[in-house]
């Protein structure tokens, strides 16, 4: 017997068909879209917090309490970049006022150091210096670098930049306003039929993702006040510039810690090269172990808060899920890992709950 496919499946087909060819050839706007959906999840609860405050018995309108809660996020967002102008001046500062033949000089002594002791341990030959292996390496480095392709490259991503946060701004506002908006866009390319269940994981999905983003933003800024606090004991001057640095690139699971304390390292160590090596070293020991402390209580306090509290997940499932979406897309699968996997949970207990494995993994949501 033939297989005839009805009218609704046919049409179906076609909508999913449309809908991922705009994905492809319209991925800048996906992406728009995607961030806008997760800004609207972090300002929805300061919005329902807006609309429950009334003044002469009357209450803030949708589009007004809507307006004011995306202003706000945006007025906090924009107050923690200025607080940072003034040591990203002096850091700049710090980097013009440089005594670069101090510098030189001290570094000199220490390849000198450095090289005696490669050359005893036979790391290096007696007729190598470090000043040519480095200098072979610099070189060959600089010749790929084509100065033209990187300005206008740059050029091109401001623009990019700006227009994209516009955009995002834009179509955020809308989505505040109108907390279904997303849903019903998703909800046009899903069968009549599965609606009812599609709407059902979509509210799911929004609750959980929602305590997740919130509770993320959490961590970033504890840890960016952890980093802070301990940069000013040890008696760093740009203490906030790196604390702001290792707490946004927290959002990166695992390895965002270790980048945060390296690149903390390398401006500690520009910072205060003019003080000698002997001045360097303990400053920029000092911030290592500040990372490290830090990186402890995210990773035995904060982090098995967060993900018990949103996700429901176990611990190792979250690490294991992380780890595989680093080996398959880089920093990026390890920070798409836990709300990509938090969704297919949620798909797979409406549609595939008879499954064993499936209620094992999803019995806690």
């Amino acid at each position: 017997m033939k297989f005839k496919p009805s009218k609704e499946l046919i049409i179906s087909g076609l909508i999913l068909i449309l809908g991922f060819a705009f994905v492809y050839y319209f991925t800048s706007i996906v992406v728009y879209m995607v961030i806008a959906a997760v800004v609207s999840l972090l300002v929805n609860p300061l919005k329902q917090l807006f609309l429950k405050i009334s003044i002469k018995g009357k209450s803030p309108g949708n589009n007004l309490a809507s307006v004011v809660a995306l202003l706000s996020f945006l007025i906090v967002s924009g107050g923690i970049i200025t607080l940072l102008i003034p040591a990203i001046a002096s850091q700049t500062s710090d980097l013009a006022n440089l005594d670069y033949n101090a510098i030189g000089q001290s570094i000199n002594d220490s390849f000198v150091k450095t090289e005696a002791t490669l050359i005893e341990y036979g790391i290096i030959d007696s007729n190598e210096t470090l000043a040519s292996i480095l200098q072979t390496y610099i070189h060959s480095f600089v010749a790929g670098i084509q100065i033209d392709k990187i300005a206008s490259g740059a050029i091109s991503t401001v623009g990019s930049l700006f227009m994209g946060f516009f955009s995002v701004v834009f179509i955020s506002f809308f989505f505040i306003r109108d907390e279904s908006m997303f849903q019903n866009i998703i909800l046009l390319f899903i069968p009549e039929q599965k609606k009812k269940n599609v709407q059902h994981i979509l509210i799911k999905i929004k609750k959980m993702l929602s305590r997740y983003f919130l509770g993320l933003m959490t961590e970033m800024g504890v840890m960016m006040i952890l980093e802070s606090i301990g940069g000013f004991i040890i008696g760093l001057e740009n203490a906030l510039l790196i604390g702001f640095l290792g707490g946004m690139l927290n959002i990166i699971p695992y390895i965002g810690p270790l980048i945060g304390g390296f690149l903390a390292a390398v401006l500690v160590t520009i910072s205060n090269i003019s003080l000698g090596i002997d001045a360097t070293i303990p400053l920029v020991l000092g911030i290592v172990t500040v990372f490290a402390i830090a990186n402890l209580i995210d990773n035995f306090l904060l982090q098995p808060i967060i993900y018990s509290n949103s996700v429901l997940a176990h611990p190792l499932e979250i690490f294991i899920v992380i780890i595989v979406g680093g080996s398959l897309y880089g920093p990026l699968g390890m920070i798409l890992a836990i709300p990509v996997y938090t969704i297919l949970r949620v798909v797979a207990k409406e549609f595939f709950s008879e499954l064993d494995f499936v209620r094992k993994v999803t019995k806690s949501i």
